[in-house]
């Protein structure tokens, strides 16, 4: 048992009450803390005021910037739709005169529309662009029931905005599209144009391929510029890089930007491009059958990519009769000089009258063939393309080949194989000479000799 001292028992007392806090100095800490907590969310409040203010207020003023940008656009509409050619003229500006003689121009081709087509100039603006002092607008027509988007640029002058030439440089951010082996480089106003193209491309591909047994399909490299004097085709001979204006330089179709025409002159670049790497690079002789047969496969392949009727009746039948494979065997065994003989090892005939082909096409091409070798004065080829066997035929083709030909259009409308009295391969066909009501038809023969169908008549 310890015994415990007088002052021991003190300093444990002293020292349990200095361990306390003061409550009166615990609320003073705890209203200090308050206060400045209160200040931070003040000066915070006030900080997130300034910013929605000057938010808004630069909102309010982009609004009445973008709104003004709008009133100019309807004026300037309005201006067209009522035939006020000073009224339109206020809302253009540039430093050289020929920006408003070129809206001149529009303006009046506009007000001839009017009256000679269908045009609703609705003003309807399906985009609004605005980059400090410029800005691009997109505007809506109907012409014919086709919609139609046109791009109008604007600078803000202290005066307002005024609509002035195209800025080419103002086309929107750079963007890729990649399919497959295909791969499309356009600017923002060209979005939908190049994914459409990028599919579209790499579908055509593949289906060449198919037809035409690819080793691999090519890699292909689609550029969308906006350049008006661009027209569609690649950047060299040997290049597959394919460059194409961009159709807003113009006018796009709202509905489909990536149009028929667009569509057709990309298929066409990639169906030669595809055929010639097959045939190989060399040109066919002009005019041996082999130029037609060259142009007919290519222009068999734009309609089966495009879905259109290109007129390639030829190959169109040899394709249906004896499948795409036929048609991929007549590309690989294709030479510079052959001629339409070469049809009969590719359908596996004895004779060529007998592979049941319509013939409508390259018999055209044998006429405008005639009438250019008579322009050329190339005698000898011309009297290549006729049956001088028959003298009559001969004194014929002399009599046809010293006058100068006609400019009427000469078309093949009809042909069908017969049997001549001697049992030889005769093909009748009409030929339709000019158009309208102006246009007149004739019957011309055509009989087989070694092999290719020559003119007898």
């Amino acid at each position: 048992m310890s015994i415990q001292l007088d002052w021991e028992i003190e300093a444990e007392h002293t020292h349990v009450q200095r361990g306390g806090e003061d409550p009166e100095a615990a609320r003073r800490r705890r209203r200090a803390r308050i206060r400045i907590l209160l200040f931070l969310l003040i000066v915070l409040g006030l900080m997130i005021a300034i910013v929605a203010f000057v938010s808004f207020r630069l909102q309010a003023v982009d609004s009445e910037i973008e709104q003004a940008l709008r009133n100019t656009v309807d004026a300037e509409v309005a201006a067209l739709r009522l035939g006020d050619l000073n009224a339109f003229l206020v809302t253009q500006r540039s430093a050289s005169a020929d920006w408003i003689q070129q809206q001149t121009q529009f303006f009046n081709h506009v007000q001839d529309l009017k009256t000679t087509q269908n045009i609703q100039l609705s003003g309807e603006i399906s985009a609004v662009e605005v980059d400090k002092t410029r800005a691009r607008v997109a505007v809506q027509e109907i012409l014919n029931g086709v919609p139609f988007t046109r791009l109008w640029f604007y600078w803000r002058y202290e005066d307002g905005w005024r609509h002035v030439p195209p800025d080419y440089t103002f086309w929107g951010e750079s963007i890729t599209e990649t399919r497959d082996t295909i791969t499309v480089h356009a600017y923002a106003v060209d979005a939908a144009i190049a994914s459409t193209a990028a599919d579209s491309a790499a579908a055509w591909l593949q289906t060449a391929c198919a037809i035409l047994t690819c080793t691999a399909p090519p890699v292909v490299g689609i550029e969308i510029i906006p350049d008006p004097a661009l027209q569609t085709g690649w950047t060299a001979p040997d290049s597959w890089v394919l460059q194409m204006p961009s159709p807003y330089v113009n006018a796009a179709r709202s509905d489909q930007p990536f149009d028929t025409e667009m569509q057709v002159a990309t298929a066409n670049a990639l169906a030669e491009r595809m055929i010639a790497a097959v045939t190989g690079t060399v040109p066919p002789i002009y005019p041996a059958d082999a130029y037609y047969l060259r142009q007919g496969l290519v222009s068999w392949l734009v309609g089966r990519f495009v879905q259109i009727n290109t007129n390639a009746f030829v190959i169109n039948s040899l394709a249906a009769n004896y499948g795409d494979a036929a048609v991929g065997r007549l590309a690989a065994s294709l030479l510079p000089d052959s001629s339409v003989a070469l049809l009969t090892s590719v359908t596996g005939v004895s004779q060529l009258a007998q592979a049941n082909l319509d013939w409508r096409d390259f018999l055209t091409w044998r006429l405008v063939t005639e009438d250019d070798l008579i322009r050329k004065q190339d005698e000898g080829n011309f009297l290549n393309l006729y049956d001088t066997r028959d003298s009559a035929v001969r004194d014929l083709a002399y009599q046809r080949f010293t006058q100068p030909p006609t400019d009427l259009s000469k078309v093949v409308v009809s042909a069908q194989v017969e049997a001549g009295l001697d049992g030889t391969p005769l093909l009748r066909a009409t030929a339709e000479i000019g158009e309208g009501d102006s246009a007149a038809q004739i019957e011309v023969r055509f009989s087989m000799v070694d092999g290719v169908w020559k003119r007898a008549n």
